[in-house]
């Protein structure tokens, strides 16, 4: 994912989701081989998961705080329509006990689904908990593993190597500076004055105005009870450019966020929140980035920061996002079509 999951500014990244030279699940099953499951800690669990490139979509995001487990689950990310939220436990010999929970447009409660996960050799096996269900699905942590910024990106589980950044484009022949030849950015002229925010005006998708086509990323807000949860996602059929959305709190005109960094980003370990207050005009939300790993008191919220922040258009209807998907298409990178296999020269993170 670019900009803000990468923390990252807009103007210096480019799209490199076709260079990475990653071993990661062959070096997961090494590991995995080498010890028995109940021996695989937490960050072996944590993170994103989907079933295997090629194979009908199911992403789960799970976020693990010790024995709690939250975090989303969807078919396609930027599908709202297949969103639901994940609550649980998590035990290092018995695994994980979750419900996904779909809730309806208004916040209350459309299905509740009962699943167990476990891990086996590098992959996770997700079972219906219901009585009277069957079946399951295996999991996978996905092959592509995460866009790197300026920065390398590092991945969990342990022992995943990082994907590292390539040149970025244009930067020959003395330009190669963030304004890329055409000046200092014109300064925020603002359209009117911000909403005091009630849910029903952030619930939705909303786009943000930086990155082209594939890897723009798309904040979806959802109502969930009488709270606001979500996913940011770009591209959105990759766990590891998805992140939860949590901690969401309304503070007059500001809409403060974490989000969740389970299993890969520009730290090591790359496990942490990025913090993100917004406001909202019209329909664009100017958000900026506060910071990462910060506990934001909503009665005593941190001050706006210096400087431009960065857009997003919306909110879009979930309902109108119903069909939206992105898998089978290009998925190694421009071009490469729909095959799961990785094109002559790619390493994919693991099979």
């Amino acid at each position: 994912m670019h900009a803000i999951l990468d923390c990252e500014p807009p103007s210096s990244r480019d799209s490199v989701s076709g260079v990475k030279t990653l071993s990661f699940l062959l070096a997961l099953a090494t590991l995995a081989g080498a010890q028995p499951a109940a021996a695989l800690g937490i960050d072996y669990w944590r993170g994103g998961w989907r079933t295997p490139l090629g194979t009908e979509p199911h992403i789960y995001e799970f976020v693990m705080r010790g024995a709690k487990v939250t975090g989303v689950y969807c078919r396609n990310c930027s599908d709202a329509t297949t969103i639901g939220f994940i609550d649980g436990t998590w035990d290092e010999k018995t695994g994980i006990d979750f419900t996904i929970t779909f809730p309806n447009p208004n916040g209350s409660t459309r299905s509740v689904e009962r699943q167990h996960a476990m891990l086996t050799d590098g992959r996770l096996t997700v079972t219906q908990a219901g009585k009277g269900t069957t079946g399951s699905r295996t999991l996978v942590k996905d092959p592509r593993g995460a866009d790197p910024g300026g920065a390398p990106a590092y991945h969990l589980p342990p022992g995943t190597p990082p994907a590292l950044p390539a040149p970025r484009r244009g930067a020959a022949g003395g330009g190669g500076g963030r304004g890329g030849g055409f000046g200092a950015a014109a300064p925020y002229w603002q359209a009117g004055p911000f909403k005091k925010l009630r849910p029903e005006d952030v619930a939705g998708s909303w786009i943000a105005s930086f990155g082209l086509g594939m890897n723009r990323q798309i904040f979806t807000f959802m109502r969930f009870g009488n709270a606001l949860r979500g996913v940011v996602c770009g591209r959105c059929d990759n766990p590891y450019t998805t992140g939860p959305i949590e901690n969401v709190h309304l503070v007059g005109d500001t809409l403060y966020f974490d989000i969740v960094h389970e299993d890969w980003g520009e730290s090591e370990p790359p496990t942490f929140v990025r913090n993100i207050g917004a406001q909202i005009v019209q329909n664009e939300m100017l958000a900026f980035i506060l910071g990462k790993n910060l506990v934001v008191d909503p009665a005593k919220p941190p001050a706006r920061p210096a400087g431009r922040g960065f857009t997003l258009l919306g909110p879009i209807a979930l309902e109108n996002t119903r069909g939206n998907t992105s898998e089978g298409i290009d998925v190694w990178g421009p071009g490469t079509g729909p095959t799961p296999q990785p094109p002559p020269g790619r390493t994919p993170i693991g099979k």
